[in-house]
C-alpha cells in the first residue's frame, strides 16, 4: 500500500557515529545490566557472573559493529545520509539484533553447556530484545535530543541583529530575508527581500558583527552577500563575475580575489 511505502521511505536524520566506540558503550551497558541487575536468574551464578558475563560484552560490541561493514556490501549507499529513512534504520536494527542473538546463543552453548536447539535460539532472541529495547531505545533518543538542540540553535542563529553607529541604528531581521549589504562611504545599505534599510556604519563593522554567520560572506570590497540567496553566478574571469540574487532582481559584483570561494560552492 502507498501509505506503507511512504512510512518506510520517510527521511530521518542520519547520525554519523563511531560504531566501534558506540558498540563498546552498548557492550558495557549490557554487562552492567547483567552483573548488577542480574536478570534471567543470573543471581544464581554468584560472583562467577562477573567473569561469565564478559563474553556478552564482546558479543554486543561486535554485533553493533559488523552491520556497518556488512550492509554496505549489499547496498553501497546504505548509510548515505541523504537516503537514510525508517526502512533502512529498521533493517540496520534488525541486523544488529540478529547478530547479537546468534552470538548470545553461542555463549549459551559454549559457556553454559546449553544444547543448540530452536528453544535455545528463541531464549537468546527474546533476552536480547528485552535488554536491547531499553539500551538501544536510549541510544536512539540521545541523538534525537541532540538534533533537536542543533535545530533550536540554528533557529537562534537565523535571527540577526545589526547595529549602526547612531543611537537608533538597530535592525533585527531573519537570515533568510537578507540579500546583501552594500557600502556607501560611512553608510551601508542593507538590502532584504522586501525592503532596504540605510544605516550609518562601515561594512567592516557589519562584517565583524555577522562573523559568526557563515552564510554571510564578503564578495567585494563594498559588498557582503547572503550565500543562501544566490540564484546563480554569471560571467567569466575575463569580463568579471556577477552574483545573481533574488530571482534576478539584484546583480552583485564578485571580485576576482573572492571568486574562488564562490565558484567552488
Amino acid at each position: 500500500m502507498e501509505w506503507i511505502r511512504r512510512f518506510w521511505n520517510h527521511h530521518i536524520p542520519f547520525h554519523d557515529v563511531n560504531q566501534w566506540i558506540s558498540g563498546a558503550v552498548y557492550g558495557v551497558a549490557v554487562y552492567f545490566i547483567l552483573v548488577v541487575m542480574q536478570p534471567f536468574c543470573i543471581d544464581r551464578m554468584g560472583n562467577d557472573r562477573f567473569v561469565m558475563m564478559i563474553p556478552y560484552f564482546f558479543v554486543t560490541w561486535i554485533g553493533c559493529v559488523l552491520p556497518s561493514y556488512i550492509l554496505p556490501l549489499l547496498r553501497k549507499d546504505f548509510f548515505h545520509s541523504d537516503k537514510w529513512n525508517r526502512g533502512r534504520l529498521f533493517i540496520y536494527l534488525i541486523s544488529i539484533a540478529a547478530l547479537i542473538s546468534f552470538g548470545n546463543m553461542m555463549c549459551f552453548v559454549l559457556t553454559l553447556g546449553a544444547p543448540m536447539t530452536w528453544e535455545v535460539a528463541w531464549v537468546a532472541l527474546w533476552q536480547t530484545l528485552a535488554i536491547g529495547v531499553v539500551i538501544f531505545g536510549i541510544g536512539l533518543m540521545l541523538p534525537e535530543k541532540r538534533h533537536e538542540k542543533e535545530e533550536d540553535l540554528q533557529k537562534q542563529n537565523s535571527a540577526l541583529t545589526i547595529k549602526g553607529t547612531g543611537k537608533s541604528d538597530l535592525l533585527s531581521l531573519e537570515l533568510s530575508d537578507l540579500l546583501y549589504v552594500e557600502s556607501d562611504r560611512n553608510y551601508c545599505n542593507i538590502v532584504m527581500s522586501d525592503k532596504s534599510v540605510v544605516m550609518r556604519s562601515t561594512i567592516a563593522s557589519i562584517e565583524e558583527q555577522l562573523s559568526s554567520v557563515p552564510q554571510v560572506k564578503r564578495c567585494h570590497r563594498a559588498y557582503l552577500v547572503n550565500t543562501e540567496n544566490i540564484l546563480t553566478i554569471d560571467g567569466n574571469s575575463t569580463a568579471g563575475y556577477r552574483l545573481i540574487m533574488n530571482g534576478g532582481l539584484h546583480i552583485i559584483p564578485l571580485a576576482r580575489q573572492y571568486a574562488k570561494d564562490y565558484l567552488l560552492r
